[in-house]
């Protein structure tokens, strides 16, 4: 009955199709694949109903006109002035062998708004013609919306398209509230009376065309118009989510299978190279994994690939100095050119020309992931993840007006964390994490003895022992949050890691909550 009223639920939908998107058998190429259960989709047409409830109320109505022999008929000022909360079903349509499209079913039911607008009559005889207007209202009953929307990919498995049909079923009557004279009274009721249905056809068909048409033009050009094999994330990294096959529709969920790649902007060659005696991950069908809204399968070449290209895009750096967050005083501690006693170890200690050099100062730690082209930095059994990362290492020595260079490494951190969640959080924990130095540079003359490479490997083993695997696994037990921070509206709740014997992938299902007054353009109605 009004313009955009039936594309509300599409909105929502689209986004958590774009969800699936940015998280049969599965093809040997898939990196990532995203699954919404119809739990997630009953969730999101309860969502649709709470903002067609806010829209509705302001929803701009257009026009309707209709010639009958002689008569014409506008339907002007549309509103509407009541809307009971109707009840909405949303249906998966599961592909088949004859076809590859599958998709959405969502009915309203009992869509019964009292709606008021002006009627102008216009009656001709020849050459001669009378005009009357008069208010009017629009009475519904047993009024249904369904509309279905058809899913496919092109043929290069790098667009969505999109089939969207509607239908409306219902009664319509026309009742006037002015008070008119007994000749332009009978030919109200003449309309209202002979017209009804001819009204109701025009109603539902201009109803239909807007929502097809808004659909078609809007929703349909923002899939296909998305290329998702280059998705720029920011000015260095892009993200290829090419489709790896068609989306999949079965009666409990949909999904979508990714290549799942991250790449530099100006290279867009494979940022790690599969080893030729392991060949890729191929994820199950795991048909029964429904009971949470969405799930993500992430295999670990896809974060190997994300991490290797952010290692090239320099952003995996980190420092550890006095002033890091959740340093402790026994870290800061190992961390000086000067202790005292016997059982106490520290910088100074293990190299006592860096603690003749640089008395009661701190020695910070830059480290910095390299990126190589030797997979894998992870394998993913169930819960547990094994890494080995290769990183390049820097110490300095910090006084009033300088950061001396004192050494540099390259280095190979290895080992084994369980990962798990709990209340909308990732909290994890290194059950082994080793070191070993690679090779070394001394940067201050001073430094330089036959000793001091066994000295810094040493010293490394234990800022390892001592710092880094308090520091990491402290940080592991206080959790990280599961959110996106470009989509705030969306909360995560009661995610979970799923375990067992999933060999070089994880899943992660979860349940969200959508926040409607915080999504773009629809804080007005709030």
């Amino acid at each position: 009955m009004k313009t955009n009223s039936g594309v509300l639920l599409f909105g929502i939908l689209t986004a958590i199709f774009q969800l699936v998107i940015d998280f049969p058998s599965a093809s040997g190429n898939t990196g990532y694949r995203g699954r919404v259960t119809q739990h997630g989709l009953n969730y999101a047409s309860q969502m649709a109903v709470e903002m067609l409830m806010k829209y509705l109320p302001v929803a701009e109505i257009p026009d309707l006109y209709e010639k009958m022999g002689s008569l014409a008929v506008v339907l002007s000022n549309i509103s509407i002035v009541e809307f009971k909360r109707p009840e909405l079903n949303v249906s998966l349509v599961p592909n088949n062998e004859s076809s590859s499209l599958g998709g959405l079913k969502i009915v309203f039911s009992q869509l019964d708004p009292s709606i008021e607008c002006e009627m102008k009559m216009t009656y001709k005889w020849g050459f001669l013609s009378t005009t009357r207007d008069l208010s009017v209202t629009i009475v519904t009953s047993n009024l249904s919306l369904s509309l279905e929307a058809l899913i496919g990919i092109d043929t290069n498995e790098s667009r969505v398209s999109g089939q969207f049909t509607c239908e409306i079923e219902g009664n319509v009557q026309l009742s006037s509230k002015s008070d008119e004279s007994s000749t332009f009274s009978g030919l109200f009721d003449f309309v209202a009376n002979n017209f009804n249905e001819r009204l109701k056809a025009v109603i539902f068909a201009q109803a239909c065309h807007n929502i097809t048409e808004l659909l078609n033009t809007s929703v349909h050009k923002h899939l296909s118009s998305a290329s998702m094999s280059r998705i720029v994330l920011d000015d260095e990294l892009l993200l290829n989510l090419k489709f790896t096959e068609s989306p999949k529709f079965t009666d409990k969920y949909l999904e979508a299978s990714h290549a799942g790649e991250m790449f530099l902007v100006n290279d867009t060659t494979s940022s790690i190279q599969p080893s030729p005696l392991r060949p890729p991950p191929i994820i199950p069908a795991l048909p029964g994994l429904s009971s949470r809204m969405v799930y993500a399968f992430i295999t670990d070449r896809c974060a190997n690939s994300i991490w290797n290209a952010s290692a090239k895009a320099k952003k995996l750096r980190f420092s550890v100095t006095p002033d890091t967050p959740r340093i402790s005083n026994a870290t800061r501690r190992y961390l000086s050119t000067s202790c005292s006693g016997g059982r106490n170890q520290c910088i100074g200690k293990i190299f006592p020309q860096i603690r003749s050099l640089y008395r009661q100062k701190q020695v910070e730690l830059d480290l910095e992931a390299r990126p190589s082209t030797q997979a894998p930095y992870f394998r993913f059994r169930g819960r547990i993840v094994r890494f080995q990362i290769p990183t390049t290492a820097e110490f300095f020595a910090k006084t009033r007006n300088s950061r001396d260079l004192l050494v540099s490494a390259s280095m190979l951190w290895s080992g084994t964390l369980s990962i798990g969640t709990k209340g909308g959080q990732i909290f994890f924990n290194f059950t082994k994490l080793s070191v070993t130095v690679n090779n070394s540079r001394i940067h201050i003359e001073a430094l330089s003895s036959p000793a001091a490479s066994s000295q810094l490997e040493a010293f490394v083993k234990m800022i390892n022992r001592r710092v880094l695997s308090p520091f990491f696994n402290e940080a592991g037990s206080k959790g990280i949050p599961l959110e996106i921070p470009t989509i705030p509206w969306l909360k995560f709740l009661k995610s979970e890691i799923i375990g067992g014997r999933n060999q070089n992938f994880l899943v992660l299902g979860t349940d969200f909550k959508i926040d409607i007054p915080s999504i773009p353009g629809l804080q007005e109605l709030y």
